[in-house]
């Protein structure tokens, strides 16, 4: 940052401020000085892309607890689950090569990937959600959306989709605030009948989408 004439200091708070669940073009326009190009915000854009791929790649990113057994409840109960994001395509790929070395069973429950950048609009309008329910061939009511962002949930709740908030990074009074229909703390917590009350309140059938 400091290259690109930036001295804040970017520790958790900063990035939560300026970073946390933002499309790269909205972050760096933020923090860039001035008003920067298309050319420079790419260029800002692919450097931290790159930063963040070598980070995973050499130390690993941070997998909230219970991942691997939410993907096997999902493989189980037959549920599609696709990853819908505001990172760079480089760095979610990474993250899901991580998820698909740590769990090599269960990883591959998540069958697609949507990158908000490369959508008309990314979070927190609702087009990365809209566009993968339609890739999915599937309607609002039968989905759940998992966020930990207040972005995501605008996203999710302008899609017309019931969200889970992940409270990772927010409390959960914030992430009801923004729209959430329930939280937990991690993966843990998303059993089959926290799963099967969330269809239930949709009037979905017994196989959810989660996004």
């Amino acid at each position: 940052m400091a290259s690109h004439g930036v001295s804040d200091v970017v520790d958790a708070a900063w990035f939560k401020a300026h970073v946390a669940g933002k499309v790269d073009d909205a972050v760096f326009a933020d923090v860039l000085p001035g008003t920067p190009s298309a050319d420079e915000l790419r260029a800002a854009s692919a450097k931290k892309d790159a930063l963040f791929c070598e980070h995973v790649s050499k130390t690993g990113a941070t997998i909230v607890e219970g991942l691997d057994g939410f993907l096997g409840r999902c493989r189980a109960e037959g549920v599609t689950c696709v990853a819908v994001s505001n990172a760079q395509r480089g760095g979610c790929e990474a993250v899901l090569g991580q998820i698909a070395r740590e769990f090599p069973e269960n990883g591959a429950a998540i069958s697609d990937l949507f990158v908000g950048a490369e959508c008309a609009r990314a979070k927190p309008f609702p087009d990365p959600y809209l566009e993968a329910m339609a890739r999915l061939g599937v309607e609002p009511k039968t989905c759940v959306v998992f966020e930990d962002s207040g972005t995501g949930i605008k996203a999710g709740v302008a899609a017309g989709v019931a969200v889970v908030g992940l409270t990772t990074s927010m409390t959960a009074e914030a992430m009801r605030s923004a729209g959430a229909t329930a939280t937990v703390a991690d993966w843990t917590e998303v059993t089959p009948d926290f799963l099967r009350g969330l269809v239930a309140q949709q009037a979905a059938g017994p196989s959810c989408p989660l996004l």
